[in-house]
């Protein structure tokens, strides 16, 4: 797997936001691929994940897969998340993003957040709209 760059200061990806999730996305096959432990710091109701959180998690997912499959960065246009069940708080996720289907001015891409068993937590569909320039130029 190669590790994907990350920008300094975002809240999901960022290695040097303080209040960061510092969550390092790989290319996996066809897609990106992240492991993260979430803790009780990121609690909406006691022991389980805040929503917004899950969120955001699935959003970067579609970024990155984004990014990957169309060598480009990109902004989400859209975002439609399923909560399957409550992600508790301690629970190593596995988070996924992949390209669905690439519609030339926009693409749209699917992520998920599992367990390492396959357990399903949260589901997205996201459009996504290509920046111009490329990463260097836009770090």
């Amino acid at each position: 797997m190669t590790t994907l760059p990350e920008f300094p200061g975002c809240f999901v990806c960022g290695n040097q936001n303080p209040r960061g999730l510092k969550i390092p996305f790989s290319v996996e096959n066809r897609g990106v691929r992240a492991v993260f432990t979430p803790d009780h710091t990121l609690a909406g109701y006691e022991g389980t994940v805040h929503g917004g959180i899950v969120c955001a998690m699935l959003d970067e997912a579609v970024i990155w897969a984004a990014y990957a499959a169309l060598k480009r960065f990109g902004v989400t246009a859209e975002l439609n998340i399923r909560f399957r069940k409550p992600l508790p708080v301690g629970t190593e996720c596995i988070i996924r993003g992949r390209l669905l289907e690439d519609r030339g001015r926009i693409g749209v891409f699917e992520s998920e957040i599992t367990d390492a068993a396959g357990a399903v937590f949260a589901v997205a569909t996201g459009k996504v709209v290509p920046m111009k320039g490329n990463f260097d130029e836009l770090h």
